[in-house]
């Protein structure tokens, strides 16, 4: 599996998250929304430009919450400010879906994060401490 740097966010609602919900060849899991950090963009350019083009969102970061790093992945997490827009799926995503691998935008309840199957999996129980701040 290639090694990549990826940043993602925390965009919270009403005490639920906002997820991409995959059904990808019969496994079927969670990822927070945020994407591939591209060569001419910094950490917090990748966040702004992978929200928008996944969700359609407009965002404002707050503070970048976690850098986590496995054999796999570079991950830079993000806590957002503040959203607006119609969330909508787009750009790479939307053009990726088919039978068989679908990327579907979710609110999930915070409460119920422990009965989801969340990548990176590590990410779980800090969102969980985070909320019950």
């Amino acid at each position: 599996m290639l090694y990549h740097k990826r940043s993602a966010v925390i965009i919270k609602k009403d005490g639920k998250i906002l997820l991409m919900h995959r059904h990808k060849f019969n496994e079927e899991y969670y990822t927070l929304p945020g994407g591939t950090i591209e060569n001419d963009e910094n950490i917090e350019q990748t966040a702004l430009r992978e929200i928008k083009e996944e969700t359609n969102l407009d965002i404002v970061l707050d503070k970048l919450l976690w850098e986590i790093e496995d054999e796999h992945h570079h991950g830079y997490y993000f806590l957002v400010k503040s959203f607006s827009g119609k969330l909508k799926l787009g750009g790479p995503e939307l053009e990726r879906a088919k039978a068989g691998n679908l990327y579907n935008l979710e609110w999930v309840e915070i409460k119920n994060l422990q009965n989801i199957l969340l990548y990176p999996e590590i990410i779980k129980e800090k969102i969980i401490n985070l909320c019950q701040k």
